[in-house]
This record gives structure tokens, C-alpha cells and sequence, in this order.
């Protein structure tokens, strides 16, 4: 059980996971995935004879990555800014929930960080409308648990499921026994990190390990031509991975996938801002 849901049921949170999940599970309320790569989902849920696919009800999908092989509904914002994002999130179904939720509603200064985080207010209330007319169900990936922001993340989450009725929310890993509970404030929201420049989503699939997908935008910027084995340098540790850089024709923007495993991460976020240099 990772540090994230951990925290979060130490702090009072309501979950499903993934072992408890089956075809009924998603029926009743739209969906929102976050904190997951789009495929893992479609993946772990279709192991579960869910096909989000033919889904009937509406599916938001909220990540940092230009790809959306599903044509759910995308927001697209800031790696790194999810505990912004899950604020936000609080912030605009905070009408539905009691005084706790409210308040901490308060707290939240929602123009900066919607601009921070580059999730408008137009597609929050997109978001909350939804919520309105059938309730929503949270899908929780496992990138968030190596976030710098976890455990704050968790506590906003639990505050979620402790006053809003009609939101659930479903992490897609196993579930242990919570050895004790004991429930925090959530801390001030920090300023949002920044990531600019070249990023990369560290993801595994031996089937694709050593190749660097990426947009035309990120293959200029570069300045390194694409079908080209590159040396990737993670800034943060300094650690290095080699790979072959490929264009994704479906990627935008300025992050990649890179498939490589996530020991390369040394318990470090998944998504790096990294250097790359040509291998000769």
C-alpha cells in the first residue's frame, strides 16, 4: 500500500480498490481519471470486464500529457500541480459538501491556481456540472504516490469522500490494513513547482523499454532529429537511461513518455525533467 492511500484512510478517507472492483462498480456515476496513464486504466479496468470505451456515462480524464487514444473528455494541466488540481476540484463541488469542506474552500485562491496549473475555471465547472447530474467516481492511478505532495493530497481527497455524498473514489491498487488513523490538517497550499523545459513520463512496458516517445514540438526543441539513441539525464538525480527517441504523431507538447522501468526513478516522482544528449 503506498504512502498516498495510507494516508488517506488515515485520515478518515472511503475508498474501493482494485481487488473489490467488477462491472458494476462504474455504472451509476461519470468518471474522472486522474493520477493514471490513460492505457493503464483501460487496461486494469478491462482485466475487470470494464470497457470504459463503451461507457455510457461521461469520462473526464485529467493529465498532464497530450494523448487521448480513448477521445475521453481532456483537461490537460501542469506536471506537477495535481495538489492545485484536486484543490480546485474541492474548491468547485465545495457548495455540495458541509462546513469542513467549505471552508477549506476558503483557502483556496482559485484564479492563481487555476492559472498555475492551467485547469480553467470553465473546465472545472465542467467538471462540477457533472458532478450535479450523476455524482462522480474518482479513478486514483499510481503516479501520485512518489508526488512531493502526497500526503496533502490524500488529506484533500479523505476531506472529499468524508462530506460530498454523491463522489466516490476508486484507487487502482490493493488495499492493506491501516495500522492507525489519525487525522491531520491539510497543510497551506504551496506554490506549484515549475517544469519547464523537457519532460519525461517514466512508464514500463517491456514490450517498448529503451524507446523515448515524443512530440514534433519536443523533437525541435531538442534540437536532436527523432530515430536518434539519445542519452536522457534526469536532472533531479543526475541519473541516466539510454533510449531511442521516436515521434508519436498523436503526442502535443512538451512531454514524452519514456519507457523505462521506475526503479530508474529512485522512488522519485515519474515525471522528470531531464537533458538529452545524442549518443554517437
Amino acid at each position: 500500500m503506498s504512502a498516498l492511500v495510507e494516508s488517506f484512510l488515515g485520515n478518515g478517507g472511503k475508498a474501493t480498490f482494485a481487488e473489490s472492483l467488477d462491472k458494476n462498480t462504474l455504472k451509476d456515476k461519470n468518471l474522472l481519471l486522474l493520477g493514471g496513464f490513460v492505457e493503464d486504466f483501460a487496461f486494469t479496468l478491462q482485466e475487470k470486464g470494464i470497457d470504459l470505451d463503451s461507457s455510457k456515462n461521461q469520462v473526464f480524464l485529467l493529465h498532464p500529457l497530450h494523448f487521448n487514444p480513448c477521445d475521453f473528455t481532456q483537461f490537460v494541466y501542469e506536471v506537477g500541480s495535481e495538489e492545485a488540481v484536486i484543490a480546485l476540484l474541492a474548491y468547485g463541488l465545495s457548495a455540495f459538501g458541509d462546513e469542513q469542506l467549505k471552508e477549506f474552500a476558503k483557502t483556496v485562491d482559485v484564479g492563481y491556481l487555476a492559472s498555475e496549473c492551467n485547469f480553467s475555471e470553465e473546465e472545472l465547472e465542467e467538471i462540477v456540472q457533472s458532478y450535479t447530474e450523476s455524482g462522480l467516481t474518482l479513478l486514483i492511478g499510481g503516479d501520485l504516490a512518489t508526488h512531493k505532495k502526497a500526503s496533502n493530497i490524500a488529506k484533500i481527497l479523505a476531506l472529499l469522500t468524508s462530506t460530498l455524498q454523491n463522489l466516490k473514489i476508486i484507487f487502482l491498487e490493493s488495499c492493506a490494513k491501516v495500522t492507525s488513523q489519525e487525522c491531520a490538517k491539510i497543510a497551506p497550499l504551496e506554490e506549484v513547482d515549475s517544469y519547464d523545459g523537457l519532460v519525461v513520463y517514466v512508464q514500463e512496458n517491456p514490450k517498448k523499454e529503451g524507446l523515448l516517445e515524443v512530440s514534433k514540438q519536443f523533437c525541435s526543441v531538442s534540437k536532436i532529429q527523432e530515430n536518434s539513441d539519445v542519452k536522457v539525464r534526469f536532472l533531479e538525480s543526475n541519473q541516466e537511461v539510454l533510449a531511442n527517441m521516436q515521434c508519436n504523431m498523436e503526442f502535443r507538447g512538451m512531454v514524452g513518455i519514456l519507457w523505462a522501468s521506475r526503479e530508474k526513478l529512485q522512488n522519485g516522482f515519474c515525471y522528470q525533467l531531464v537533458s538529452l544528449s545524442k549518443v554517437a
